[in-house]
C-alpha cells in the first residue's frame, strides 16, 4: 500500500534548501521529489546546499532510489551539494546494498558507523 509521497521545500538561508520528505518513495510516487528540486533550484540560483529530511520516508523501492540518484545530478549540476539527513536504518542499508551510499552522501558504512556510535 503506497502512502502518498509529500515533498516540502524550505529556503532558511539564501545559500541553503530544506526539503521534508514524507511518505513512500517509490514507483507511484516517482517524479514528484525530482520535479521540486528542479523547479526550486531553477528559482533559486543561490542555493548551494540542499538537505533532503529523510526522516519520514517509510519505504524506498529501485524507483526511489533512482530518484535520489535523479534528485543528486540535479542538485550537483546546479553547483550545489546535497546531503540526505536523517536516514532511517532502511534506507542506509539500500544505500549500502546498492552500492550507492558513498555516491550520494560521501560517507562509507564505517564513517556513518562511527559518527552514530
Amino acid at each position: 500500500m503506497t502512502t502518498a509521497l509529500t515533498c516540502t521545500w524550505s529556503t532558511p538561508e539564501d545559500t541553503t534548501a530544506h526539503v521534508t520528505i514524507a511518505g513512500d518513495l517509490e514507483f507511484a510516487t516517482a517524479g514528484l521529489l525530482t520535479r521540486l528540486v528542479t523547479e526550486r533550484l531553477a528559482g533559486h540560483a543561490s542555493v548551494r546546499e540542499v538537505h533532503l529530511d529523510c526522516g519520514a520516508i517509510g519505504f524506498c523501492d529501485s524507483s526511489g532510489l533512482s530518484e535520489l540518484l535523479q534528485v543528486y545530478r540535479v542538485v550537483t549540476a546546479a553547483g550545489a551539494r546535497l546531503h540526505l539527513d536523517n536516514r532511517r536504518p532502511a534506507l542506509d542499508r539500500l544505500l549500502i546494498l546498492t552500492g550507492t551510499a558513498r555516491y550520494l552522501t560521501g560517507e562509507t558504512a564505517d564513517t556513518r558507523a562511527r559518527r552514530d556510535s
